[in-house]
């Protein structure tokens, strides 16, 4: 290596990489700015937004303020009023602690600074890609306020991965939405557009808190959580079985009043409720855990989003178990293992059966397209985009005749070489998510009109998706308009979903759009709201059926494209031959 190669780098050109790592998007700058706020011991926050964040960021408090020289100390690297030595690192109860993120936000911004104690003239600093402009006298009430203008602007590449300006507004109210759920004391206020998006007025505690957040309606079905292990203790609310999520966005964690995310906590949460809600569904929670400090290690992601646990099993029983005992389960039977019958397991490629999908991040979740075995033996992918294929000609002019249904889930069908078993949602869901994609697709969308309009209390994110995906709902029937501040009225939904519960149905729907990434294209969206749409409206387990509704749905299945699986991936059937039948009972 030559001589001269290794440089200390600018300190500028240093903000700028931190600022990489610490400023994903316009959310990660409020973020920052809502929580030094809430260290300054600030009782009202509110943020304003313009062009999703990246041209205007505001956000005052009317916390503890900042004296001149702190005012401009505040923009040099590592400065922090949070610790003083490295044993503080022990004891981390603040939300900032490393003094990065003012520099790092004013290296990719126009960033002005006006603030106060009360006590004395205000100070005012301006400062342009981590430049210090002016610092100058300012009158201003005791607190901050914060002022960013083109966030990214020297920083192209940066700004051409960021979304629309729409989806970037939800990321910031989902961001307000998780810090205001963990902080009920103080008063909140979002505004995009000139419009208020949330005002959450200071609450008594975090139940009132998620009332604002949710609506009176669903935070009704969300339950007390509360056991202590030790030093350790959860507490919060978590989802009725009737009350669930197409996604894991709605599960809430917070670490000492840390919002974070954390698989293991997750995959504990999946676990509770693994019995009550069927694959590919999520409950609501929302769980504040009191560790001490010394057992948990916040300095581990450079935007603090997540922590290491020192006894991290630990954790993660004490969330199992406190929502098993929430949800009246108690501590689940151990697993046993079954007991020797005689009977030879039937080989593979006997059944139809396939691997059910379980959540992003649970341990041996199955990736997209994982296959399943036909009767043959042989793999199957399903297809990656719920596009009709062709049709495999297993089923095709062979009659199936419904004889009985089994436990109101499942109909029992004779085919001319074996017994076949149905499961009756997933079956209906595949016969609605087919014909409403061949509706929608043909710009012949049947709709019906409510007998009695339907309101829906949403999130600001929600909201925010909403306005984005309006064209999208109403091209597919939805008939839906903005009822208030944080309320949408329903009139006319698509008369193929019917059956399904209209309040529910959008919100699972503007989660879907949430959920969405541009770079899936607007067809992959069609397809996530359809299936989401027929998951909803089709029947039920649990659920009677007569002869004519069970006949009905197996004729249908057998119309559409791929009746081996439901839009999500599930099988929809099992078949078990006459030759096994017969090999079984000896009769070959």
């Amino acid at each position: 290596m030559a001589v001269g190669t290794i440089r200390v780098l600018n300190p500028n050109v240093a903000n700028q990489i931190a600022a990489g790592e610490v400023i994903e998007r316009p959310a990660s700058v409020v973020k920052e700015l809502v929580e030094n706020a809430l260290d300054a011991g600030a009782s009202r926050i509110d943020v304003v937004v313009e062009g999703g964040g990246t041209d205007r960021i505001l956000v005052s408090d009317d916390g503890s303020g900042l004296e001149r020289d702190d005012a401009v100390l505040a923009f040099e690297r590592h400065a922090t009023s949070k610790i003083r030595s490295a044993s503080d690192l022990q004891a981390i109860r603040s939300y900032g602690f490393r003094g990065e993120a003012l520099p790092s936000i004013a290296s990719v911004s126009s960033l002005v600074l006006a603030t106060s104690t009360g006590a004395a003239q205000g100070t005012r600093v301006r400062l342009r890609a981590g430049r210090v402009l002016s610092v100058e006298p300012a009158a201003h009430p005791r607190g901050a306020t914060v002022t960013i203008e083109g966030l990214f602007h020297n920083a192209p590449a940066r700004r051409k991965f960021l979304r629309s300006p729409a989806t970037e507004t939800s990321h910031i109210a989902s961001i307000m939405t998780r810090i205001a759920a963990v902080s009920p004391g103080i008063a909140f206020s979002l505004k995009s557009g000139g419009r208020v998006l949330a005002a959450w007025p200071a609450a008594a505690d975090y139940r009132e808190r998620v009332a604002q957040i949710l609506g009176h309606r669903e935070s009704g079905l969300l339950l007390d959580v509360e056991r202590r292990a030790g030093a350790l203790r959860v507490t919060g609310l978590g989802s009725a079985p009737a009350l669930s999520r197409s996604t894991s966005a709605d599960q809430n964690l917070f670490v000492n009043g840390r919002p974070i995310r954390d698989r293991r906590i997750l995959h504990a949460i999946q676990s509770a409720y693994a019995t009550l809600l069927p694959r590919g569904r999520y409950p609501l929670v929302y769980l504040f855990l009191e560790i001490p400090t010394e057992q948990v290690d916040v300095n581990v992601h450079p935007a603090k989003a997540e922590v290491r646990f020192l006894r991290p099993g630990v954790v993660h029983d004490l969330v199992r178990e406190a929502l098993l005992q929430t949800l009246g389960l108690g501590r689940p039977v151990q697993d046993f293992a079954p007991r020797a019958t005689g009977i030879a397991e039937p080989p593979p490629g006997e059944w139809f059966v396939g691997p059910e999908p379980r959540g992003a991040g649970e341990p041996g979740g199955a990736t997209p397209g994982a296959p399943f075995l036909s009767e043959t033996g042989r793999q199957h992918v399903p297809s990656s985009t719920g596009g009709p294929s062709p049709r495999s000609g297993l089923f095709e002019g062979v009659p199936l005749a419904p004889l009985a249904q089994y436990r109101d889930t499942y109909i029992l069908a004779s085919a001319p070489d074996g017994l076949v078993i149905l499961d009756q949602h997933a079956a209906h869901e595949r016969v609605l998510y087919e014909r409403f994609l061949a509706e929608s697709r043909s710009g012949r969308v049947v709709t019906q009109r409510l007998l009695f309009p339907v309101t829906v209390e949403v999130t600001p994110a929600e909201r925010v998706a909403f306005e984005e995906s309006h064209p999208s709902l109403r091209a597919l029937g939805f008939s839906i308009a903005p009822f208030g501040e944080n309320t949408l009225i329903v009139d006319e939904i698509p008369a193929l979903m019917s059956g399904a519960m209209t309040d529910r149905l959008v919100r699972e729907l503007l989660g879907e759009v949430l959920d969405w990434r541009q770079t899936e294209g607007m067809e992959r969206l069609r397809h996530r709201i359809v299936a989401s749409a027929a998951c909803h409206a089709a029947v039920k387990a649990n659920h009677p059926l007569d002869p004519p509704r069970m006949r009905a749905i197996v004729d249908d299945l057998l119309g559409t494209a791929l009746p081996m699986t439901c839009p999500h991936g599930r099988p929809v059937l099992l078949r078990l031959t006459l030759d096994r039948l017969e090999k079984e009972f000896r009769r070959t």
